[in-house]
């Protein structure tokens, strides 16, 4: 794909996500990949039946209305639908993605429960709207928005199959394209799987250029060009490349922006991509250290943590805590403190905290369910800052093994790992593994500080306002575009 556009799309989609303006259109496509049959295939026994083959047809809702039309009834076709789409295939891993990102509305024009079962998955709310009526009611909290506009396979007495469904489509089903044509005025959307050639998609993209004629919101669309493998002969291929390059041109007119790839197995990975881009806007602060030791170097962490949680308010990004002893609640004070300073009305969205739930005196902790959570935030963000990280064990002050496995699953999530060693305990332990090690440092693989950093991170006669600085440093150099190269 061109350089350009995959830049462009790497760097704006993932900060519209972040910033909470960033929609995703889900189409065919992606149904097709989890073996779903498209409409052409679908409706092959219902054009046999009338004598003519679905696969010489381009308006494949008017082959639908003949059959109705036909039988008198729209049974025949549902009936075929619920038994093709009403299986349960795998979720294709475009939508395990789609489902960790921070995206809270979702289009389709789908009739499966793939999006539904993908977040079921992770146990994430979503609200279906797969019904006019359900546009009135009121979205859970916290819950995403999946809008289903041509109707669910779990309601097939309401569902767009025929020409009449799409001719009194705005009489019927008309309430979900103002709200459509609301997001795409309002939000950067990416288009998945979608042929956009669906007459209502077509039409709510024809109201935005009438809206803005000159500079159209940015969208983005993964499409994939014509191969040799797809057409019959080599002039085929040359007209439908021709034909794919004007397509993808006149697009633009829509603020839409394509990105190309060479098969459809690439959109998993660049989905991913979107997923890392999005976690480097998060840092995790790891941490602990016990409150009733009395070594005095408590209440020197403690402001520290509150520095680092207002630091990483002051540029931007977003705070993962998991509150344990001492480090995680001073890292949330000195956030929250932070964003005061300035209202704090998105406190809602930049502020991700898991409290580990702590076991009585007499029980053991729930270690999966820790390790889970681990897993989650390490998820989430894509920085790790480790701060102190001990225990008391027999009366003596040890190594914190829990943020040493914080560490583990941050390095296996291929985050960045930024210790403080200097405040001691996991994180001092943690600066010397990673000094000199083969995990690289620099470019846009860097996934640690150079060794320069790590000694005076760790350095005890280091500043505390030094120690933040550098920190700052580090945090800006990561926000900027790097290059392996």
């Amino acid at each position: 794909m061109p350089t350009s556009s995959r830049n462009r799309f790497l760097k704006d989609f993932p900060a519209a996500l972040h910033e909470g303006v960033g929609a995703v259109f889900v189409g065919a496509g992606v149904s097709k990949a989890a073996g779903y049959p498209t409409w052409a295939e679908l409706l092959k026994d219902i054009g046999e039946e009338l004598g003519v083959r679905s696969s010489d047809i381009q308006d494949l809702a008017a082959l639908a209305q003949w059959h109705i039309s036909e039988s008198g009834a729209a049974t025949g076709v549902r009936n075929v639908i619920r038994q093709e789409i009403g299986k349960d295939r795998p979720v294709p891993p475009t939508l395990e993605v789609l489902a960790r990102l921070p995206v809270r509305q979702i289009w389709t024009t789908n009739y499966d429960r793939l999006v539904e079962r993908a977040f079921a998955v992770i146990n994430r709310p979503v609200d279906v709207v797969s019904g006019a009526a359900d546009l009135s009611l009121r979205a859970r909290p916290g819950a995403a928005r999946l809008y289903k506009m041509h109707g669910s396979v779990d309601r097939m007495d309401d569902i767009v199959i025929s020409t009449d469904d799409y001719e009194l489509y705005r009489s019927k089903r008309g309430a979900f394209l103002p709200l459509l044509q609301a997001h795409l005025s309002s939000m950067s959307v990416l288009f998945i799987g979608l042929s956009l050639t669906d007459p209502n998609v077509r039409h709510v993209l024809s109201l935005i250029r009438e809206s803005f004629t000159e500079a159209p919101p940015e969208h983005f669309a993964i499409v994939k060009p014509p191969s040799l493998a797809d057409c019959s002969s080599e002039d085929e291929f040359r007209a439908r490349t021709a034909q794919h390059k004007h397509w993808a041109k006149d697009l633009r007119r829509y603020g839409l922006r394509t990105i190309e790839v060479e098969h459809y197995d690439e959109i998993p990975e660049l989905m991913r991509q979107v997923e890392r881009r999005v976690a480097a806007m998060r840092v995790w602060v790891s941490g602990s250290w016990p409150l009733d030791f009395d070594d005095g170097r408590a209440g020197d962490l403690y402001r520290l943590s509150e520095a680092v949680g207002g630091l990483i308010a002051d540029t931007g990004r977003d705070l993962v805590s998991g509150s344990g002893l001492l480090v995680g609640p001073a890292v949330i004070g000195g956030f929250i403190d932070r964003l005061r300073q300035d209202g704090g009305w998105d406190l809602d969205r930049r502020l991700i905290v898991r409290p580990f739930p702590q076991p009585l005196t007499d029980r053991e902790p729930d270690q999966k369910r820790w390790t889970a959570l681990r897993a989650e935030m390490a998820r989430q963000a894509g920085i790790v800052i480790f701060l102190g990280g001990a225990k008391l064990e027999g009366g003596s002050q040890i190594v914190a093994d829990g943020v040493l496995k914080e560490f583990e699953v941050a390095r296996e999530a291929g985050a960045f790992i930024l210790p403080i060693g200097a405040t001691g305990g996991a994180a001092e332990q943690i600066a010397q593994d990673l000094t000199g090690s083969a995990i690289p440092s620099q470019g846009a693989s860097a996934a640690r500080p150079t060794d320069e950093e790590l000694a005076v991170l760790s350095n005890q006669a280091t500043t505390p306002d030094k120690l933040l600085k550098l920190v700052r440093e580090i945090l800006q150099r990561l926000a900027k575009p790097q290059d392996d190269n």
